[in-house]
């Protein structure tokens, strides 16, 4: 992982050259590809984002996970939220169709246990993510928006369940399932699980430094 401290003045098609997640993250701010020389600040600027926390989010996808950060207002929030909501709109219109599709094509020319087991386990993991997602959708994000913070430990949420869930499925299939292959199709898998585990990590951090929850 790139480990670059990323500033406000650094030029987007520089950092995207240099790590191409940050293609992704600019898709849940909804800001587009097209960046010419623009700078973090300018494009902020133009996209009406606060560059604080673009620039935050900026550190966490090159790995820099101690640099601080935190919302000055309810508008800060509200940019935080909608990003989340962007994520979870990933998660669940790409990640989950992509890494189904991958398991099911590997199960066409495996016809094994061990599939089944893969197969069966990333169904019970994703219908609990779907019901994490929907909790946060439909309960936290508005309290939030209304600026209602938790207040005690009974609103926050565990993230590290479905994040040490998804960790096992990648060990499973890294380290114990053989499976024959065509097309790169296992390869194709792990990519997509390790994917989805980094934006994971990503996403939760976000929550519990910046909204508490």
């Amino acid at each position: 992982m790139i480990q670059l401290i990323v500033t406000e003045k650094m030029e987007l098609h520089d950092l995207i050259e240099q790590n191409v997640r940050i293609l992704l993250l600019m898709e849940h701010f909804g800001t587009g590809f097209t960046v010419a020389d623009l700078t973090i600040e300018e494009l902020c600027r133009l996209k009406d984002i606060n560059p604080k926390i673009f620039t935050y989010f900026c550190n966490l996808y090159n790995g820099n996970y101690d640099v601080a950060y935190k919302p000055e207002n309810k508008e800060d929030i509200i940019q935080i939220i909608s990003f989340l909501e962007n994520t979870h709109c990933y998660y669940l219109s790409e990640m989950y169709p992509e890494i189904k599709y991958y398991i099911k094509e590997l199960a066409k020319i495996n016809q094994t246990d061990d599939i089944k087991l893969v197969e069966k386990f990333f169904e019970s993991y994703f219908q609990e993510v779907k019901k994490h997602l929907e909790y946060e959708q439909k309960k936290l994000f508005p309290a939030l928006r209304d600026g209602v913070l938790p207040q005690n430990k009974h609103v926050k949420i565990n993230h590290g369940d479905i994040e040490t869930k998804i960790a096992d499925l990648k060990n499973l299939l890294l380290k114990h399932i053989r499976l024959n292959d065509n097309n790169g199709m296992k390869r194709k898998l792990l990519t997509a699980i390790l994917e989805f585990q980094f934006d994971l990590n990503i996403h939760s951090i976000i929550e519990e430094k910046l909204l508490g929850i």
